[in-house]
């Protein structure tokens, strides 16, 4: 919304320098073409930056008292949900025949972590789980 907001305050800032210097009419479409020519300009390359952020690779990593370990799993940031991550946790959960479970799913702060990722301010996703949590997917830890 504020894209559009931008928009009309570039053509309107363009219009109201034109009038402090009044020449021909022929010049207010001029200035009118120009002015929404570059904000069209800048609207189109704040649209293609937001198509190349929402294309970033978002790895989950899981941190198991205070120590990061990295699963080798990512979400496209454009995909990054919470069914989303549940099911690509579920795709390295040593048993298929029962479900994972980790205590940091049912905290209400996963969702602010969420949001941060959506929101592209975040490009990791860390989930705190712990030891036995750990136990319950097939995933290699380097020491």
């Amino acid at each position: 919304m504020w894209v559009l907001f931008t928009y009309i305050f570039i053509v309107i800032l363009c219009i109201f320098a034109k009038l402090f210097l009044p020449e021909d009419i022929w010049d207010w479409f001029g200035v009118a073409d120009t002015s929404s020519a570059i904000a069209l300009a800048i609207l189109a390359g704040w649209g293609y930056y937001e198509y190349v952020k929402s294309e970033d690779e978002i790895k989950i990593i899981f941190d198991v008292a205070g120590k990061k370990i990295d699963t080798g799993l990512s979400i496209l940031r454009k995909e990054f949900t919470r069914s989303e991550l549940m099911g690509v946790l579920g795709m390295i959960q040593k048993n298929q025949k029962e479900k994972y479970k980790l205590a940091y799913m049912k905290d209400k702060n996963i969702l602010k972590q969420l949001h941060k990722i959506q929101k592209g301010k975040d490009k990791e996703f860390i989930l705190k789980i712990s030891e036995d949590e750990l136990k319950q997917f097939d995933i290699s830890v380097d020491d």
